[in-house]
């Protein structure tokens, strides 16, 4: 889980990997995690997502995430221990479970104030204007 709170707008990402269907989606997980633990957690995440299309297709995927995590600047023997710790299996576990326990089926799902934005709605324009709303309402 990832917590960003601008003070107007507080901003929660958290791990729910589409496994079997995405082979590497549960290791992407763990190295966005892994890096997170060294306060990088979006610096993981924004190359992750930037260069999907590199890894998706690839055999093995870590040797690419550990370039990224190099890339980055992290501890490299700290990363390959967390990623494969207790630490962050857990936090992945536990993101997964409220998913599912919100009835979260795929992704990306985004709840605004406690309820499901509808997948129409999550367009750029279309939930910038539904953030903006929810702001002018406050």
């Amino acid at each position: 889980m990832a917590l960003v709170d601008s003070g107007k707008v507080r901003y929660i990402f958290r791990e729910f990997p589409l496994v079997p269907a995405h082979v590497h989606a549960l290791a992407a997980a763990r190295s966005a995690e892994a890096a997170g633990l060294q306060g990088k957690f979006w610096e993981m995440h924004d190359l992750l997502y930037e260069n999907q299309k590199v890894w998706h297709d690839a055999f093995d995927a870590r040797p690419i995430f550990e370039d990224y995590a190099k890339r980055i600047g992290l501890d490299m023997e700290k990363f390959r221990s967390d990623s494969l710790g207790e630490t962050v299996a857990q936090r992945i576990f536990l993101d997964g479970k409220r998913a599912r326990s919100l009835g979260v089926t795929g992704t990306p799902t985004v709840f605004m104030n406690g309820r499901e934005v509808p997948f129409e709605s999550l367009a750029p324009d279309k939930l910038r204007a539904l953030i903006q709303a929810q702001l002018n309402a406050k």
